[in-house]
């Protein structure tokens, strides 16, 4: 909650603006890959996409390509892992192997469900396989919740943890967020 609450304040002046270019898939699938590389964790970009997403900051839609792109980008951690292992020539090569092992499975999944996903999405319009599969299990989630009251709301032990420290950490106004994204107002000049 804290996560997704900090990127609806960070993002309102221009936040839309500036995931419009990973609108396309292959700049999605390079920013999940720089992302995950400069943090060296595919757990925390992809954790970052996730309360991006959960912020409506990003839609699902781009977000897969993003993940997708985290997954190949940890590829680079494990191979400077394997690196470490230079000191013994069998270990180092046993090391290297297991790595691009994990590396290959990375590329040739997204290498598959990539361009499946996109070539579907551009057939249906709203998205590819892999949208469809995370639409189904969102709505099974919340089934219930649109019938009547959720009946896991506030049931979850983190958010009972968490909840009031975000509270107190920050606090946001949609309505202040939102003036701030119409920007400073124009200037009037008179001229007498």
């Amino acid at each position: 909650e804290l996560l997704g609450e900090g990127f609806k304040c960070l993002g309102g002046r221009g936040a839309g603006g500036m995931f419009d270019a990973i609108s396309n898939p292959i700049a999605g699938l390079m920013v999940g890959i720089l992302a995950t590389v400069l943090v060296q964790s595919s757990s925390t970009s992809t954790s970052i996409v996730v309360g991006l997403v959960g912020a409506e900051q990003m839609s699902v839609k781009t977000a897969i390509p993003i993940i997708m792109g985290a997954n190949i980008g940890t590829s680079v951690t494990n191979t400077l892992v394997s690196m470490g292992q230079s000191g013994d020539r069998v270990t180092l090569q046993r090391a290297f192997a297991g790595a691009t092992v994990h590396d290959m499975f990375n590329m040739l999944t997204v290498l598959t469900l990539l361009p499946i996903e996109v070539i579907i999405g551009a057939i249906e319009g709203d998205g590819g396989p892999l949208y469809w599969i995370t639409k189904v299990f969102a709505d099974v989630a919340m089934e219930n919740g649109e019938k009547k009251d959720d009946p896991l709301k506030d049931k979850s032990p983190t958010k009972i943890i968490t909840s009031p420290l975000a509270k107190v950490v920050i606090s946001n106004n949609k309505y202040i967020i939102n003036a701030l994204s119409l920007g400073a107002p124009a200037a009037f000049t008179t001229t007498w």
